[in-house]
């Protein structure tokens, strides 16, 4: 038998490693409009339940949210009771089945596959498939949403029956930090976290127990933003650790230390020199340090006279920093259009700007400073 050759018009083949928030957004949109059931897969706190609600805010819809692992099957299904009047069993619904018949909703069946009962299986059966509760019909504008963990996660983990599988389309959520730093940027997580999750990637955005209680994920990062912000800097070291574990929170102080040693307004407003090429300056964490540091102050709202815009591209050219640090520096600077603006007058920094996309074609977000 000849092997069959693939047609140029084929679609890629889906990949196993999953998809980014941004990839996955559309896809599970089509679905849900089409009315076809979704069952999302991914690690704890890639952000799931976020896509969901996100995904109700734009739909227009009410998000009703049922975790099946922290639910009785009754909460799910009704409670059955005999009525005396016509001698049959008649059923409670559950309240949320009530308002889900009423107007259309966003149904959200997270903790699917979390060590859940035959009963909730059966259940959520029901619902996916006869859209009902019981004797009460979903509304037909109602969309169904379903999460799960994956195998790996460590956690307990019930297979799905065949019969329940099929009824979804199924996606896996993967971790991506290019994503994730986008969103915490636009929210205002802390800049230190920031610039550490910039730094390491994925590696340090999520990492699996290890036997501790709390370990990294973007959810528990997001945490310890919250609490570094509310807190003085003594209690920061254990705050963050009772987010994302211990080890991890040393690792990431011992990237803060050298991320606090940056005094940007030194450099943008004193033009003080920097020196990359020898000693602990050239040590790539401090280089990175100090250009995350610079595009952060710069993006976010930090002041500079005319006198000392020259100081930017100053700092850019600093010896021993490569273009691809500049380029992290003016991606960051590119979030006060202000001040961008201001520096596009300078021919020195058109010029850097220029170099940049030159050596990087494939990026277009500075080809307009020319």
């Amino acid at each position: 038998m000849k092997p069959v050759k693939a047609s140029r018009s084929a679609p890629p083949p889906a990949r196993t490693e999953g998809y980014s928030w941004p990839e996955l957004y559309p896809l599970v949109t089509t679905c849900l409009r089409s009315g076809i059931s979704v069952l999302l897969r991914g690690h704890p706190g890639v952000g799931k339940s976020a896509l969901a609600a996100s995904l109700a805010d734009d739909f227009g819809l009410p998000l009703v949210d049922i975790r099946l692992a922290q639910r009785d099957p009754a909460d799910l299904c009704g409670v059955w009771f005999p009525d005396r009047e016509t001698k049959q069993l008649s059923v409670y619904p559950p309240s949320w089945a009530v308002e889900a018949s009423k107007r259309p909703c966003l149904l959200f069946l997270d903790e699917i596959n979390a060590a859940v009962t035959k009963l909730h299986q059966a259940a959520a059966y029901q619902i996916v498939l006869e859209r009902r509760v019981g004797e009460l019909r979903l509304h037909p504008e109602t969309v169904v949403l379903a999460a799960g963990n994956l195998e790996e996660d460590e956690a307990i983990v019930t297979p799905l029956s065949s019969a329940l599988s099929n009824r979804f389309a199924h996606f896996i959520m993967r971790v991506d930090a290019d994503a994730w730093l986008r969103w915490a940027r636009e929210v205002g997580l802390e800049a230190s976290i920031c610039a550490y999750v910039e730094r390491h990637g994925a590696e340090v955005l999520y990492a699996p127990a290890g036997g501790e209680p709390a370990f990294p994920t973007p959810r528990s990062w997001e945490m310890a933003s919250r609490l570094l912000l509310a807190s003085d800097e003594g209690a920061h070291r254990r705050l963050v650790a009772a987010c994302v574990g211990l080890s991890a929170s040393e690792r990431f102080f011992a990237w803060r230390r050298i991320y606090g040693q940056v005094k940007v307004e030194r450099l943008l407003q004193q033009g003080q020199k920097m020196d990359f090429r020898t000693g602990k300056s050239a040590d790539p964490s401090f280089v990175y340090a100090v250009t995350y540091a610079v595009g952060t102050w710069l993006g976010g709202g930090g002041e500079l006279t005319d006198a000392q815009l020259p100081n930017v591209t100053k700092f850019l050219r600093s010896p021993g920093l490569d273009v691809e640090y500049g380029f992290l520096c003016l991606r960051q600077l590119r979030r006060n259009s202000d001040l961008f603006l201001r520096l596009r007058v300078l021919p020195e920094f058109r010029a850097f700007a220029a170099e940049v996309v030159a050596l990087q074609p494939s990026i277009q977000d500075f080809s307009h400073a020319n």
